[in-house]
């Protein structure tokens, strides 16, 4: 805040202050540059034959970045320079409010903290009556979540939760308090799988006001039967499902804090060991496995997405994977477990267990990816070799799952099965390649610094590959949701702000493609409502800016603006026209989400992609009331259902 100066009147334009972002931008881009290029320079410790791989000094030493939110620690250098970059370029817009583009965007005073309210409510009056669905939409979000949920998660069984949703559609005053908890937790996750449109036509209001209302009846849920002392199997389930809609809908921070408690009440109940060496029922076993394994890919997924190298699961358990057995095989009086042979709805979830015993048993892996970040030559090449046979045996253990489990014809996740392996494995074997192997070296590619633009560029590139597949298919209907789930906002920033500084090139070209197909799929994008996406609108606008003076000056004519471009330009205003709201015929339709005026975006609305940088101050465990400690500052720093590793899948 500034004051006015003397003699100016409140109608008088206040003077134009000097421009300079652009000028600090650059400077901030250069030191960057500077020092990865030490980085890339300093020589590691002289020893005589390497340093052994169980040896401490292969771990990466780590940064400790400081943010709005206090300070984080993250393992991955790539990310540490993502979170320091985004928070200059976020400082330098704050102090410079005369720039072309950095006018009032809807997001200004609206956005909401995402976080507060993770797992209990806000102490209104509340009553879960009042949250619960019409009898009438019970069964159609049940069905959702069949189709497009639970072959993808795996943690209930069909047959056994059945009959709880026919007593939650027709006397749910009978329901037992946990099963409550489990019906919201299925209610929000049917919410999310539907779109916009689909959501309006069932339940007859939006999207996003079905996820707000059916997320704070799971946590008013979990309020009353006080998970924290008392839990079960079916609590358990609930949390698992919970958690699993979060994704892009909270900071993976604070979700990946909240699936540690998941793993602690896990761990109580025992779920670490198999049920077989406790002497549970084969039944009990098989559900337990089920529950234990979708907890650890969680687990090991937000861990890498908050910019950390390994799972915190414990390390001492035994708990086997499940087998492939539809709900169907599966029933409460059998006396053994053995898989079916031929294709099941198991073979996403049997894919994805064996991608979490892969991150599970190969800690090294990030070390070898983290090096490749920084491009310091550090780790004995026999570590590089391990890391390709790792991969090899992950691709050779995906094949059988697919070649016995598989059938293209049989259903969405099939697809959905095939399409992760060939995307998940050529994003690993490019994340461990070193730069100076990759085709682009010596051509566009010359420093670190090249490298993580190069990788940002290629990591979307996937992305976009398997939008184009599902739109393309059944399985878009069924499992697009759960893939944009997992879009990553800062790295799209990133990207984004290179652009701003590279203006041509092969690698650039290839990045605009990327932004254009990104704006195509993600709507919320253009929701200027939602503070990232005003943050990324102002340097998409900047870049463009800079791309058409090149190709301007190169060609002679200027290129044709795109059209997110030019609603972008309508949303955020120009230095001319200050337009606050959009032309209808600017924006392409079904790409472009206006927000509303007056939108009465809820503190505890679980919805939109969250700022990483904002100040969380949620209390997860306390009463509500009073002042809230902000646990971020605290605690160290699936797209596909894996999360990407060190944040770049």
């Amino acid at each position: 805040m500034t004051s006015m100066p003397s003699g100016k009147t409140p109608g008088s334009s206040p003077a134009r202050k000097r421009r300079r972002p652009n000028h600090d931008l650059q400077q901030r881009l250069a030191r960057c540059e500077e020092l990865l290029q030490e980085y890339a320079t300093a020589k590691p410790a002289d020893t005589p034959n390497g340093p052994a791989p169980n040896e401490k000094t292969m771990r990466p030493v780590g940064k400790l970045i400081h943010g709005d939110s206090g300070p984080r620690f993250m393992n991955s250098f790539m990310w540490a320079e993502v979170y320091d970059e985004l928070q200059a370029m976020r400082e330098i817009m704050d102090s410079d409010p005369g720039d072309e583009e950095s006018c009032s965007t809807p997001a200004d005073g609206q956005t909401p903290d995402h976080n507060n309210g993770l797992l209990f409510s806000d102490g209104t009056d509340a009553s879960l009556e009042d949250l619960h669905p019409d009898p009438a939409h019970v069964f159609g979000l049940w069905q959702t979540f069949l189709d497009r949920v639970n072959p993808l998660t795996k943690v209930i069984h069909v047959p056994s939760v059945q009959p709880f949703l026919v007593e939650a559609a027709t006397k749910r005053d009978t329901l037992p308090k946990k099963v409550e908890a489990l019906m919201f937790s299925i209610y929000v996750l049917g919410a999310t799988a539907l779109s916009p449109q689909e959501s309006l036509q069932l339940l007859g209001y939006s999207r996003d006001e079905a996820i707000t209302r059916f997320s704070k009846g799971c946590r008013l849920a979990f309020m009353r039967i006080q998970i924290f002392k008392q839990y079960d199997m079916i609590t358990l389930q609930a949390l698992v499902l919970y958690q699993h809609s979060l994704s892009g809908h909270y900071d993976r921070n604070a979700a990946w804090i909240l699936n540690g408690t998941i793993v602690r009440i896990a761990q109580i109940m025992g779920l670490h060991r198999d049920g077989e060496a406790l002497g549970l029922s084969a039944f009990d076993t098989e559900m337990r496995r089920r529950i234990w394994w979708q907890i650890v890919l969680l687990d090991a997924s937000y861990a890498l997405m908050s910019g950390l190298g390994q799972s915190m699961v414990p390390r001492s358990w035994d708990t086997k994977k499940p087998a492939n057995l539809p709900d169907s095989d599966l029933f409460p009086t059998m006396t053994k477990v053995e898989s079916r042979p031929g294709p099941t709805d198991m073979v996403y979830s049997m894919s994805c267990y064996e991608i979490a015993q892969m991150l599970v048993d190969f800690p090294s892996l990030d070390e070898v990816m983290f090096q490749n970040e920084t491009g310091v030559e550090s780790l004995p090449p026999a570590v590089f070799d391990e890391a390709r046979a790792r991969i090899d045996q992950l691709d050779a253990r995906l094949g059988e799952i697919l070649a016995q489990y598989c059938d293209v014809t049989m259903g969405p996740v099939h697809v959905l099965a095939k399409e992760t392996r060939n995307e998940l494995i050529g994003k690993l074997r490019e994340m461990i390649c070193p730069p100076q192997q990759q085709p682009e070296w010596g051509t566009e590619v010359f420093s670190a610094k090249d490298n993580l633009f190069k990788i940002s560029v290629s990591s979307a590139e996937h992305t976009i590959h398997l939008y184009n597949i599902v739109e393309m298919v059944e399985v878009g209907t069924h499992f697009q949701w759960f893939i944009k789930a997992h879009f990553q906002v800062e790295v799209f920033q990133y990207m984004i702000g290179q652009l701003m500084n590279r203006t041509s090139g092969p690698l650039v070209e290839r990045a605009w493609v990327v932004v254009e197909k990104c704006y195509h799929f993600h709507m919320e994008l253009m929701d200027l409502s939602i503070k990232s996406s005003a943050d990324v609108a102002v340097f998409v606008l900047r870049a463009w800016r800079r791309r058409a003076e090149k190709i301007h000056q190169m060609t002679g004519i200027p290129p044709v603006t795109p059209y997110y471009i030019s609603a972008l330009g309508n949303l955020v205003g120009s230095h001319d026209t200050k337009k606050e709201e959009p032309s209808e015929q600017d924006l392409e339709p079904d790409s472009v989400h206006v927000p509303s005026n007056g939108i009465d975006m809820r503190w505890d609305q679980m919805l939109g992609y969250v700022d990483p940088q904002s100040t969380a101050a949620w209390d997860m465990f306390g009463p509500s009331g009073g002042e809230v400690p902000d646990y971020r500052t605290a605690a160290p720093g699936f797209g596909v259902n894996v999360m990407n590793i060190n944040g770049w899948f």
